[in-house]
């Protein structure tokens, strides 16, 4: 889990500052992940946080990589692209962000990630 909460974390951090990237991205992503990731920032502005509600959905532990798949509901209602009010965007509050965590030697890193439709969950 905390590789999930850590990346998003870091791309909320990054996107209070409209930055294109963050430097702890690399610690909790990779491939489609990180690549992702860094798209959703492209200097874009936001406020606010959203809240996580993160839950480990399959757990396995016995494949080479060993992976655990993170569901996550995010509330978006807090956090908000500048310029954008939270009643603009009431309609897009939440999503369903799935990611598949892998364990990379020692390290857990979010390999793949998708985001649903709005409102999707």
């Amino acid at each position: 889990m905390e590789a999930y909460t850590g990346m998003m974390g870091a791309v909320v951090e990054a996107s209070l500052e409209g930055a294109e990237d963050h430097p702890d991205l690399d610690r909790y992503a990779r491939g489609q992940a990180l690549e992702l990731t860094t798209d959703m920032l492209d200097g874009a502005t936001a406020i606010g946080e959203p809240t996580l509600y993160p839950e480990a959905t399959d757990i396995d532990l016995e494949s080479d990589p060993a992976t655990v798949v993170v569901e996550d509901c995010m509330d978006n209602t807090a956090w908000v692209l500048e310029g954008y009010s939270p009643r603009d965007v009431s309609d897009d509050s939440s999503r369903l962000y799935t990611a598949t965590v892998t364990q990379v030697g020692d390290e857990w890193l979010v390999e793949e990630l998708w985001a649903g439709e709005p409102n999707g969950c």
